[in-house]
C-alpha cells in the first residue's frame, strides 16, 4: 500500500504537466470566447438601468454579491463572504484598453454606488490604471466615487458577457473562499501520525535521497492525505458543515523546513588573506589614482546647475521656459559628451601604465574580460557615475522646486472653493521670497484674463522638471569607448533616477500641489475684475445714444457727471498697480489706467453733451428772435399784410418776454458746466451772449418797423382807387359778351357750347371772388363798400344756360362710350341710370327757357336723342347672353347676312351698322337655344358626375369586401 502511495505521488508531476498543457490551450479558446470588439463608443446596448438588471438575473449574476457583507466577523462554517471580488475580477473580458484609448471619458455608464444595490448613472471621470479603481460622479448629486471595474458597466460592451463576467468572478471567489476555509480546516486537524508514510516507503525514500528532501516529501504527504480524509467526510450526505473538497489535482502547500544547524570550522587568516588579494581591485596604486580622478569629474558633476533657480526679478513663463531648456541643453551636452570623454580618458591614461594583465584595455575576448578585475572596476565606475548622476538630480530638483515654491503658506491652505473676497490691494498670500513668473492682467470679452493661461503653469514647470529627468536617461556608459577592441550595444546608458522614483515623485507634487493650490486665488483675483467687463467695454458713442434716449434732463445729467467723477476716484483708490500672489506677480497697471481713462472720457463725453444740448436750447431761442424780427420785417404787399403784420407786433413783447425767462433757465445750465470747470468753445460763449442781447434789439426793431408802415398805407390807398375802376370795367365787359352768348341756339355745335358756357362761369366766379377781397380792403382804408348784387342777378340767370349745354354735351360722350366699347365691357344698369338721369335733367329745363322758344327747341331736340337710344338696351341685353358661344355667334351672322365674325368683344356700333334692331326676335330665339343647349349640357354634367360617383361606391366595397376575406 506505502509503495503504490509512493508510485502515486511521483507520477502526479507527469500528470500535473499534462494538465497544463491542457489548460494553456483551454485559456486561449476561453479567451477568444471573453473577447468583444468595439466598433462605435456612441452606440448604446442598453439604455435603461433595468434591461442590466434583468440580463443580470438572467446569467445568475446577483447584485448583492458585490459587496462584502457589513458583519465584523465571518464564521468558518458560512456562506458569507470575506474576500472582495474586484481580485477576481478577469481582465480578459475587458472590451478595451483604457489607457489607450479615450473613448470612455466623460461617457454616461451604469454603476452600483454603495450602499445602494441598484444601478444607477454616473459620469465616468477618471481610471487608475495600477489598481483598476474608476472615478465616476453621480448624475443626481454629483457626488463622485471610486469603484471597482466589476461595479461599472459602460452601454457600449455587451451586456451578456458583462454579467458573465460577474458570474465568472462570483463563482471564483466561492471556489477561493471555499479552499481557504478547506486548508484552515485542515491545518488544524490532528491525526497523529495516521496519514504518514509507511516504514518501507521510508526506507526506500531514503535510501535515494538524504534526510531533508524525505522531510520535505513527508510534510506533502501527510497534507495531501489528511486533505483526502476530510474532503471524503465532508462528503457525506449528512455532514452539517458546508466547506465543501476543493479539486485535488492543483493541491499545492508551502513547506517551512527548517535544515539543521552546522558546527563552525577553523578559519585560516593566510588563505583568507591570499583571497583578498586577488578579489580586490585596489592592488595597483594607478587603480587608485584613476578612482581618484573619476571622483574628482563626478563632483563637478554634482555641483553643475540644470535649472536657472534664480532670476532676481520676476519673469513671465515663456522666458523662464526659455531660459531653462537653454541651460538644461548646455548641461546635458556636457554631461553626454565631455562628462564621458574626461571620465575615458583618465581611465585610459592611467590604466595604460599598468599594461597587460587584471587592468589590461586592450583585451579583445569577451571571455577573457568578464573574469578580469577591469569589468569590476569599470562597474565601479559607472556606480559612482550614476550616483553622482542621481545626486545632481537631486539636488538641481530640489533646488528647482526650492526656487518656485517660495514660501507662501497661505497657498496651501486654499480649498477649492475659495473666492476672493478682501479688496483689491492687499494680498493675502505674499510670499516669503521674490515673486517668481510676470502676469499682466488683462480684460478680454467674456472675462478678465492673464498674458499667459494659468493652466500652463503646472504643465510647462512639470514639462522641464521632466524633460531633463528623462534626457539623463541618454548618457552613454564609459565601456564601450575604453574597451575599444570589444563590440558593445549601441543603447548601454548609465542608470539615473526615473520619472516615478520616490524623491522626483515627491518634488513634482510639492511643485503641483503648490501651484495648482496657487491657480485658485490667481482665478479668484481676476474674477473680481468682472465687475469692471461692462464699463471697459462701454461704447462711448453708444453710452451717449442711451443717454439721449432716456431724454434726461440737465440736472440728472449733473448728478452722472458728478457719478463718473467719483467712479474714476474710486478706481484710483481701490485697483491696485500691481499686486503678489503667491509665485506670481501681476501687473494691473495696463488695465487699471485703462478703466480710468475710460472713465475720463464717458465724463468729457457727458460734459460735451451737455455742452451741445445748450447749444440747440440756445440756437433755438436766437431762432425764435431771428423769426419774430423777420417776421415784422416783411415787406407788405397789401394793406391787409400790413393790418397782419401790426396784428402780430402787439403780442412781440410777451414773446419776448417769455424767450428771457427760458434763456434765464438756460443759464442755469450754463452754471453746471462752470461747476465742473468745463471751458465752452468759442463758438458757444458768443452764442451765449447774442442770446442775452437779443431782446433790446428785437424792440428797438420795432419802432423802426412802425415809422415804415406808414408811409405803405398811403401807397396802397392810391392803388385801391385805381383797381375799384379796373372791377367796374370788367363787370361791364362780361355782362355784354354773355348777353351775346345766350343768342346762339346750334344744338349741333354742342362741345364749342359746353367749353365756353364752362369758361365764363369760372370768369363770373373769380369776379365775385375779386369782389369780396376789394370790399375788405374798403373796409380796411374806412371807405364805402362795392356793390355786387348785379354779378349775383347775372350768375343766376346764366346757371340754367350752363346746365343745357353741360348736361347734353356729358350725354353725347357717354352714348359715344356705350356705342364704340366692346360689348362685354358695357355696364346696363349704368346705361340706364345714365339714360334717366339725363332725360330728368333736360325736363327739369323746359320751365325756365318757357319765354324762349328757341331753347325749348334745343331741349326737346336733346330729350328725342336720349329717346331714340332707349330701344337698344334690349337687344343689347340679349347680345349680352352669357350663354352664348362661337358657334351662336355664328348662326347670328348667317341669319342676319353680316358676312364678318361677331362676339361680345365687337363695339355696339357696329351690330347698330348691320341693323340688328329689325333682327330682334332672330336674336333671341338664337339666345333660348343657347340657353337651352346650357342646360341640357348641366343636366349631362350632373348625370355624368352621379354615375362617377355610383362607379367609385362601388369599387370601394368591392375593395372592402375583398379586404375582409383576405383577413378571414
Amino acid at each position: 500500500m506505502d509503495h503504490f502511495c509512493g508510485r502515486k505521488v511521483c507520477a502526479s508531476a507527469a500528470q500535473k504537466q499534462q494538465r497544463k498543457r491542457r489548460a494553456k490551450s483551454a485559456d486561449l479558446s476561453a479567451k477568444c470566447e471573453k473577447y468583444q470588439y468595439i466598433s462605435n463608443y456612441n452606440h448604446h446596448r442598453v439604455t435603461d438601468a433595468s434591461e442590466l438588471e434583468a440580463t443580470l438575473a438572467q446569467n445568475d449574476a446577483d447584485c448583492s454579491d458585490l459587496f462584502l457583507p457589513i458583519s465584523e466577523q465571518t464564521d468558518l462554517d458560512s456562506d458569507e463572504h470575506f474576500l472582495p471580488l474586484e481580485i477576481f475580477d478577469d481582465r480578459d473580458f475587458e472590451p478595451f484598453d483604457a489607457e489607450t484609448s479615450d473613448g470612455w471619458r466623460q461617457t454616461e455608464a451604469f454603476a452600483i454606488l454603495p450602499p445602494n444595490t441598484h444601478w444607477r448613472r454616473v459620469l465616468v471621470l477618471n481610471h487608475d490604471p495600477r489598481t483598476n479603481v474608476w472615478e465616476v460622479m453621480d448624475k443626481d448629486n454629483t457626488t463622485v466615487h471610486r469603484i471597482a471595474r466589476l461595479h461599472l458597466y459602460f452601454p457600449f460592451e455587451d451586456p451578456e458577457r458583462f454579467a458573465k463576467r460577474i458570474a465568472t468572478a462570483i463563482e471564483a471567489r466561492k471556489t477561493a473562499e471555499n479552499t481557504i476555509r478547506f486548508r484552515f480546516m485542515c491545518k488544524y486537524v490532528y491525526f497523529g501520525d495516521d496519514f504518514g508514510p509507511g516504514q518501507a516507503l521510508e526506507r526506500s525514500m531514503l535510501r535515494r535521497t538524504s534526510q531533508e528532501v524525505y522531510n520535505i516529501f513527508k510534510a506533502l504527504y501527510e497534507q495531501y492525505h489528511i486533505a483526502l480524509a476530510v474532503g471524503k467526510h465532508l462528503g457525506r450526505s449528512h455532514c452539517p458543515i458546508t466547506i465543501r473538497q476543493p479539486n485535488m489535482a492543483d493541491w499545492t502547500m508551502a513547506v517551512r523546513y527548517t535544515p539543521p544547524a552546522r558546527c563552525p570550522e577553523p578559519i585560516n587568516f593566510s588563505d583568507l588573506h591570499d583571497r583578498f588579494k586577488r578579489s580586490t581591485l585596489f592592488c595597483d596604486r594607478n587603480v587608485i589614482h584613476a578612482l581618484r580622478l573619476v571622483s574628482q569629474e563626478c563632483e563637478v558633476v554634482r555641483k553643475l546647475p540644470l535649472f536657472i533657480v534664480s532670476t532676481g526679478q520676476p519673469i513671465p513663463l515663456g522666458e523662464f521656459e526659455k531660459q531653462n531648456v537653454t541651460q538644461t541643453t548646455i548641461t546635458v551636452k556636457y554631461l553626454r559628451n565631455a562628462w564621458v570623454e574626461r571620465t575615458t580618458m583618465h581611465l585610459h591614461r592611467c590604466l595604460s601604465r599598468i599594461g597587460a594583465g587584471n587592468f589590461h584595455i586592450a583585451v579583445s575576448k569577451w571571455e577573457i574580460y568578464a573574469m578580469l578585475k577591469l569589468k569590476r572596476l569599470i562597474e565601479q565606475v559607472q556606480y559612482r557615475m550614476q550616483d553622482a548622476l542621481k545626486d545632481l538630480l537631486l539636488e538641481a530638483t530640489a533646488a528647482y522646486v526650492h526656487n518656485l515654491v517660495n514660501d507662501c503658506p497661505a497657498i496651501l491652505a486654499v480649498d477649492d472653493g475659495y473666492s476672493w473676497d478682501g479688496n483689491l490691494i492687499e494680498s493675502p498670500f505674499e510670499p516669503g521670497r521674490t515673486a517668481v513668473f510676470y502676469l499682466t492682467l488683462e480684460m478680454g470679452p467674456l472675462a478678465p484674463f492673464y498674458s499667459t493661461d494659468p493652466d500652463t503653469f503646472p504643465v510647462v514647470l512639470r514639462k522641464i522638471m521632466d524633460d531633463i529627468v528623462a534626457d539623463c536617461h541618454f548618457i552613454h556608459t564609459i565601456e564601450p569607448s575604453l574597451m575599444q577592441s570589444l563590440t558593445f550595444a549601441g543603447d548601454l546608458f548609465l542608470s539615473s533616477l526615473g520619472l516615478l522614483d520616490v524623491a522626483i515623485v515627491k518634488q513634482r507634487n510639492a511643485l503641483l500641489d503648490y501651484y495648482t493650490k496657487a491657480l485658485l486665488p490667481l482665478r479668484a483675483y481676476a474674477a473680481r475684475y468682472e465687475a469692471y467687463r461692462e464699463l471697459f467695454f462701454t461704447n462711448e458713442k453708444e453710452f451717449i445714444e442711451q443717454i439721449k434716449a432716456a431724454d434726461k434732463s440737465s440736472s440728472e445729467i449733473k448728478e452722472d457727471i458728478a457719478l463718473q467723477i467719483r467712479m474714476r476716484e474710486n478706481l484710483e483708490h481701490t485697483v491696485p498697480l500691481s499686486i503678489v500672489i503667491g509665485p506670481f506677480w501681476i501687473n494691473v497697471r495696463p488695465l487699471r489706467e485703462a478703466l480710468i481713462r475710460k472713465r475720463s472720457e464717458l465724463t468729457f463725453a457727458l460734459l460735451k453733451m451737455l455742452t451741445e444740448k445748450l447749444q440747440l436750447k440756445t440756437a433755438d431761442v436766437i431762432g425764435c428772435y431771428g423769426a419774430i424780427n423777420e417776421r415784422m420785417c416783411e415787406k407788405p404787399l397789401s394793406i391787409e399784410h400790413i393790418h397782419d403784420i401790426r396784428a402780430y407786433m402787439e403780442g412781440v413783447p410777451e414773446l419776448v418776454g417769455r424767450l428771457e425767462d427760458r434763456m434765464r433757465g438756460i443759464l442755469y445750465e450754463y452754471e453746471i458746466l462752470d461747476g465742473f470747470l468745463y471751458n465752452l468753445p468759442d463758438a458757444d460763449f458768443q452764442q451765449k451772449w447774442n442770446a442775452l442781447a437779443n431782446p433790446r434789439a428785437v424792440l428797438k426793431q420795432m419802432v423802426s418797423v412802425r415809422e415804415f408802415h406808414e408811409s405803405e398805407v398811403d401807397r396802397f390807398r392810391k392803388q385801391q382807387f385805381a383797381d375799384e375802376s379796373a372791377f367796374t370795367a370788367s363787370i361791364e365787359d362780361t355782362n355784354a359778351y354773355i348777353s351775346k352768348f345766350t343768342m346762339l341756339y346750334d344744338p349741333t355745335k354742342v362741345s364749342e357750347m359746353s367749353v365756353e358756357v364752362r369758361r365764363l362761369w369760372k370768369v363770373l366766379q373769380e369776379l365775385i371772388d375779386h369782389g369780396h377781397v376789394m370790399n375788405r380792403r374798403q373796409e380796411l382804408f374806412e371807405m364805402a363798400p362795392i356793390s355786387l348784387n348785379n354779378l349775383y342777378e347775372l350768375r343766376h340767370n346764366f346757371g340754367a344756360f350752363r346746365e343745357l349745354w353741360t348736361v347734353a354735351a356729358d350725354y353725347l360722350k357717354l352714348e359715344e362710350s356705350w356705342i364704340g366699347n366692346p360689348l362685354a365691357s358695357v355696364d346696363l344698369d349704368a346705361v340706364r341710370r345714365g339714360l334717366q338721369q339725363t332725360h330728368d335733367s333736360l325736363k327739369d329745363l323746359l320751365a325756365p327757357f318757357r319765354e324762349q322758344p328757341q331753347l325749348v327747341v334745343v331741349v326737346e331736340h336733346f330729350i328725342h336723342v336720349v329717346e331714340a337710344f332707349r330701344p337698344n338696351l334690349d337687344i343689347m341685353e340679349l347680345l349680352k347672353c352669357p350663354h352664348l358661344e362661337a358657334i351662336h355667334w355664328s348662326q347670328l351672322a348667317k341669319e342676319t347676312g353680316v358676312k364678318g365674325k361677331l362676339s361680345a368683344d365687337v363695339g355696339f356700333d357696329v351690330f347698330l351698322e348691320h341693323g340688328f334692331r329689325d333682327h330682334l326676335e332672330t336674336v333671341r330665339s338664337v339666345v333660348l337655344k343657347a340657353e337651352q343647349q346650357r342646360a341640357e349640357q348641366e343636366e349631362r354634367a350632373q348625370e355624368e358626375e352621379r354615375i362617377r360617383q355610383q362607379e367609385a361606391d362601388y369599387r370601394r366595397i368591392r375593395a372592402e369586401r375583398r379586404q375582409k376575406r383576405t383577413e378571414i
